[in-house]
């Protein structure tokens, strides 16, 4: 049983409620990457598993647009530094290109999901202040203030500063929402009264003039938006954490059970450079370690991203390397499910579609001939079916440059290496002019012919294999090593292979 299966059915059996939300929800402080799409994974699942279980049910997203900037982001200009503490919804896009500093990451990350094909309620919480439904919590939290401190004191074990509040003001001069400071209430006109530290005292509306502070505002939402079902990273699940805290607020203060609890452990972003050791980082957006996930799926497939997270249960953490384990990954995903794309896209292994493109280098003409000649029945006429190769070749490029080691890149060479040819030994030459004898005029050899020729030429020269392959690698790549020598062979036209190699021969 899939652990969203296992879950969907704890939460069955626990919980009386006939219909479950699935909340979810990111801080759109920069771009929002693959270490962040867990929790939508994680959320999708469960939701589909309750949903094949004859469970109602439904998921939500609700964006933290309303949180302030925390401090000016190493990937900003300097005149950010004047948006510090301002909502992220009421800050410029930095690039000028959406409406808000959160649209700009939020959206991105919203049109992905649609890639990805996950359907969900997208709530702003911006919008959600402004329109009023946080006007009864707000006023439940400033009346019952003394006893919201002493229950984050509690949990928490820390000691709150005398002049706290449960709602932060956004103040009409600054724009910031971390400055001002509650003076005092008033409930019937649904106002606060503030100072501000750049000197402005004013009057903020409970409907979009602050916000709640985090530990509140988490439980608040739970009961504004029905909320049953949460995952959420492992941090906010430590005893004292803010679940611990947002439980006893959902409880005893808006007399709300807090939904099912979904804790997870994080993705970690694992890169490594040509001969060095691997690197594991935590994944961040605001220091910019990550890996967005609009980028990961102009790289790779969505079926694959899909494929690739859920396959580990929420409680054990996932090491993410773009480069050669997600092209493993791929190879598998191909072998255990299907092919990739519809018509012949959905027949080439991706592995070698990586090797086709790097010897049409970007031309589509000619990559439909190397298809052809690799022994792919092609039908050129069929429009949808150039369309799927064309996207699945788009991914190959992207990947290529963007994660690809340089093991696994290499530029067919148009003429012959000959520094490195003539390194080459005696029984190399001869080996490839026995290759070069294959190929008659009109002969054409599959991946798996080339391949059992390679050694029924190594067994005939007395040679080991390897040395013929690195033969092959170095007249036509001008370096020792490449893709599936087979696969390379077959993709190539037979009039070149054999001039290349009697060229080879002959120095």
């Amino acid at each position: 049983m899939h652990w969203s299966f296992a879950i969907a059915q704890d939460i069955i059996e626990k919980r009386k409620e006939q219909t479950h939300v699935v909340a979810t929800g990111i801080t759109p402080s920069g771009a929002i990457h693959v270490g962040n799409l867990r929790e939508i994974i994680i959320g999708d699942a469960v939701h589909s598993a309750l949903i094949t279980m004859g469970v109602e049910a439904k998921l939500i997203y609700i964006a933290d647009t309303f949180d302030p900037l925390r401090r000016r982001y190493t990937f900003l200009p300097q005149e950010y530094e004047a948006h510090v503490g301002k909502p992220l919804s009421e800050i410029p896009d930095p690039e000028g290109c959406h409406s808000s500093y959160a649209d700009h990451y939020l959206q991105p990350f919203l049109d992905s999901l649609a890639d990805l094909g996950i359907k969900m309620e997208i709530f702003r919480a911006d919008a959600l202040y402004k329109s009023g439904m946080y006007v009864d919590v707000i006023r439940e939290a400033l009346s019952r203030k003394d006893e919201l401190a002493r229950i984050i004191e509690e949990v928490s074990g820390r000691q709150l500063p005398d002049e706290w509040a449960p709602f932060n003001p956004l103040c009409a001069v600054c724009g910031r929402i971390t400055s001002a400071v509650v003076k005092g209430y008033d409930i019937g006109k649904e106002s606060v009264y503030y100072e501000c530290t750049c000197g402005n005292k004013g009057v903020a509306s409970f409907k979009g003039g602050g916000k709640l502070a985090w530990r509140v505002d988490w439980a608040a939402r739970w009961k504004i938006l029905g909320v049953t079902i949460e995952p959420f990273g492992k941090d906010h699940a430590s005893p004292g954490g803010s679940f611990d805290t947002g439980t006893r607020i959902s409880s005893e203060i808006y007399h709300y059970e807090a939904p099912y609890p979904i804790p997870f452990e994080h993705i970690l972003l694992k890169l490594q450079g040509e001969g060095t050791k691997a690197k594991v980082t935590a994944m961040s957006s605001s220091r910019g370690t990550n890996i967005p996930v609009h980028e990961i799926l102009e790289a790779v497939p969505p079926e694959i991203v899909k494929y690739a997270l859920p396959r580990v249960r929420p409680e054990k953490h996932i090491e993410f390397n773009p480069s050669l384990p997600l092209l493993n990954l791929i190879d598998e995903y191909e072998r255990e499910i299907g092919g990739i794309g519809g018509g012949a896209a959905g027949k080439i292994p991706f592995r070698h579609l990586i090797t086709l493109v790097q010897i049409a280098r970007g031309d589509f003409s000619h990559l439909l001939e190397i298809i052809k000649r690799s022994g792919y029945e092609l039908r050129e006429e069929n429009e949808e079916e150039l369309k799927e190769i064309k996207r699945k070749a788009r991914y190959a490029e992207n990947w290529l440059r963007t994660y690809a080691p340089p093991s696994v890149k290499f530029k067919l060479q148009q003429e012959l290496p000959r520094e490195e040819v003539k390194r080459l030994s005696d029984a190399q030459r001869t080996a490839l002019k026995l290759l070069a004898q294959e190929l008659q005029e009109g002969v054409t050899l599959s991946a798996e012919e080339w391949h059992n020729k390679i050694y029924e030429v190594a067994s005939a020269t007395n040679m080991e294999a390897k040395e013929i392959f690195k033969a092959i690698y170095t007249v036509l790549l001008k370096k020792p090593s490449g893709p599936r020598a087979g696969w390379l062979l077959a993709s190539l036209d037979p009039g070149f292979l054999r001039e290349r190699f009697e060229a080879a021969e002959k120095r």
